[in-house]
């Protein structure tokens, strides 16, 4: 039951008029900028993204922004579905009749949800809300992805916009370790300190823990993030009960990241059924916990479906579970800043990354590159011809030519701040 207590513990700008500082620090991810503009829009707003990647704290920095914008405290309710599973309609009601004191259309009214997942039949009590109180705006967070927030695509389509909420980039890390924005206009300048900072970053790329100490920042992820969506998020999503075989596949990602699975050979490794396997790693992918790339074939259409490659979703969560070569924890990282979706391997061929548009990546994170290092980046180029073609690594930056294609060399930290 929704009590007038607990709603007023979870929105005590009901009393104060301001939203605590520690709540809604004045540093701001760049998503903030987007669903700001949004918040004037009749659609519904979702954050999805892994744990504490800070959606609750966009949520009370809009918050702040629409009370500094002299919003009624009242008309602004805030609820996390992550304690408390609650009936909608009961909690609506009980808002309108102990806060808001009247309609929901009367006036502008905000609606802020954290963790909207954990709602029973969430998607189809959101479209009677939205649709009943065209007046109201809603923001909805999550943990899981769009394919796991159920039904939630389709009997929402055209009422809602979704936006992904990734760890902090390397420009986001900075700027909460105080590295100003006149130093990122200098970056040569400055190159040595912020190839320190990439150091810094593999294992701390989360807002809560950019001043943290390895050890603390180890523990924060094991037991805060990846520990929390597998023995919470997935266990509620799923009713999975072999929670070990979720815990034994991620740390097989950890210990080599970009290993392409065979699930044949890794079934009879762990004596689990081939389907068995292929369903825990997508409950990893749902959670926003592993990343997957499929091998390219030119046309999306005829990508292979099999002998997928995966990483953990960043070298933080990577790194908390393991200590991976360098050169594998650099091809971990590129992985979770680029919007590939494939790889390509052919017999003894293979490039790291190819993006939508059919562009090749590759993170050698070397300064020194034999010709059959770039054996596979020129096979792809022979027979794909890509647009671009880029290589990433330590501190080389040069270009060279290759059967008729300019290739890129950068480095690592360069490309990540662009």
């Amino acid at each position: 039951m929704v009590t007038l207590e607990s709603l007023v513990e979870a929105n005590e700008w009901w009393k104060t008029g301001a939203v605590r500082k520690q709540f809604a620090p004045e540093a701001k991810r760049s998503l903030y900028h987007d669903l700001l503009k949004e918040s004037g829009e009749r659609q519904i707003t979702a954050v999805i993204g892994l744990r504490r990647t800070g959606k609750s704290t966009l949520f009370y920095q809009l918050i702040s922004k629409l009370l500094e914008d002299k919003v009624p405290p009242a008309s602004i309710l805030y609820f996390s579905f992550d304690e408390h599973v609650e009936d909608l309609r009961e909690l609506l009601s009980a808002y309108r009749e102990n806060a808001l004191k009247h309609d929901l259309d009367e006036g502008k009214t905000y609606l802020f949800f954290d963790e909207i997942q954990k709602l029973n039949s969430w998607h189809n009590k959101l479209k009677i809300a939205y649709d009943q109180h065209p007046g109201v705006k809603i923001f909805v967070s999550g943990s899981a992805s769009i394919d796991i927030l159920r039904g939630g695509k389709e009997t929402l389509a055209g009422r809602i916009y979704y936006h992904h909420l990734s760890p902090l980039s390397f420009a986001e890390f900075l700027e909460l370790k105080g590295f100003g924005k006149e130093k990122l206009d200098e970056p040569l300048l400055w190159k040595k300190e912020l190839r320190t900072e990439l150091g810094n970053y593999l294992t701390r790329a989360f807002p809560e823990i950019v001043n943290a100490t390895d050890e603390e920042a180890k523990r924060y992820v094991k037991e805060g993030i990846i520990d929390q969506a597998i023995f919470r998020d997935l266990r509620q999503l799923f009713k999975i009960k072999e929670i070990e075989l979720i815990e034994k596949l991620a740390a097989i990602l950890a210990s080599n990241p970009g290993a392409i699975i065979n699930l044949d050979d890794l079934s009879k490794d762990l004596g689990r059924s081939r389907q068995a396997l292929s369903n825990y790693l997508y409950y990893l992918e749902a959670c926003f916990i592993a990343k997957s790339f499929r091998n390219y074939r030119g046309n999306k259409r005829v990508s292979s479906r099999k002998l997928k490659k995966y990483y953990l979703a960043h070298p933080t969560l990577t790194l908390a579970l393991d200590s991976p070569h360098q050169g594998k924890v650099m091809e971990n990282l590129v992985a979770s800043q680029t919007n590939a979706n494939h790889y390509w391997r052919e017999g003894d061929k293979e490039v790291d990354f190819v993006t939508p548009a059919g562009d090749a990546i590759e993170a050698k994170y070397s300064n020194e590159m034999r010709e059959k290092d770039l054996a596979g980046l020129a096979s792809f180029i022979r027979e794909f011809k890509p647009a671009k073609a880029l290589v990433l690594t330590d501190d080389k930056e040069a270009t060279q030519t290759m059967d008729g294609k300019k290739i890129t060399f950068t480095p690592l930290w360069k490309w990540l701040l662009h």
